[in-house]
């Protein structure tokens, strides 16, 4: 194809169809891309922890060939809050409700960053579908080199949860946070790309409705990984990853693809944990093989 990611994005933002489902945990908001052709096939893509749907709509648009849908997580973008606790429990059984009330054969579920843990989750409750976990957050333990910024997140999102809750809603929405983050996970050399990059952090990494939903979300997304579910997994998964990925390092990655029953593990190189922003294309590619591998073995 030869687009660049920005390319990508924008010729799925011309696709983008807007539409709400009520489930018992609230209103989910969701986008469709539709294929370029028919397609059996669709690929449900659940975005990362503080992100929403645009996220995902460069790999979207990189995958014209099936039809993809795009929710906006619970508490993020414009689907309502969840009543209770912000668990990844409580995420998963969202995830299965909004992939049965879809009412579609032949669905895939992807997964990205916190997404991943999610999709896992979700997988081993509810969901026999053949998965894509994208950078997934394969951990084992905490890295020991990452102590420090381990306890400076912790602080970060502890004064978000103590204090007043205006104070609170500024800090955690502070754009000085939002773009050390995206300098620090951004890996490409491109001006263009990092630039567009740190954008899209600066416009929707900030997008969740409450306090509590950051607060909570976050010790969700630290509170479980991957790992925690990939030994218990039966279904079919392709593992994407990034070589130069500051919240897995490659050594878990390839620790955690042996855990799985059924799981193939592709590496991009020179890509970190941002691959639907950098490297779209690339994990396209990936992607596509495996969906024609297990529609020729279904």
């Amino acid at each position: 194809m030869n687009q660049s990611p920005v390319e990508f994005a924008n010729l799925a933002l011309e696709r983008a169809r807007g539409h709400m489902v009520q489930l018992e945990t609230g209103i989910t908001h969701y986008w469709t891309y539709s294929a370029d052709k028919p397609s059996r096939q669709t690929i449900v893509m659940v975005h990362g922890y503080r992100g929403n749907h645009h996220g995902l709509e460069a790999l979207a648009g990189a995958l014209t060939d099936f039809n993809v849908v795009i929710p906006d997580l619970p508490g993020f973008g414009q689907s309502e809050e969840l009543h209770g606790p912000y668990t990844v429990d409580a995420y998963a059984h969202w995830l299965g409700l909004f992939v049965a009330s879809l009412k579609t054969e032949g669905i895939v579920v992807l997964g990205h960053s916190f997404g991943s843990i999610v999709t896992a989750a979700a997988a081993a409750n509810q969901l026999d579908n053949d998965l894509i976990l994208v950078n997934p957050v394969s951990r084992f333990e905490n890295q020991p080199e990452q102590w420090f910024l381990n306890l400076l997140v912790n602080a970060y999102y502890g004064l978000g949860n103590n204090l007043p809750k205006p104070l609170a809603n500024g800090l955690l929405r502070n754009p000085m946070f939002v773009r050390i983050m995206s300098e620090v996970l951004a890996k490409t050399p491109e001006p263009a790309l990092r630039k567009w990059i740190h954008k899209q952090h600066e416009q929707n990494f900030s997008d969740f409705a409450d306090r509590r939903v950051a607060v909570e979300g976050y010790h969700a997304s630290i509170s479980k990984s991957v790992v925690s579910y990939s030994s218990g997994l039966k279904n079919k998964v392709l593992l994407i990853a990034g070589e130069q990925d500051d919240i897995t390092s490659l050594p878990d990655q390839l620790r955690a693809a042996t855990l799985f029953t059924n799981a193939q593990l592709k590496v991009i190189a020179s890509v970190g944990h941002l691959i639907h922003y950098e490297a779209p294309e690339q994990a396209a590619i990936l992607i596509r093989a495996f969906l024609n591998e297990s529609s020729q073995h279904a």
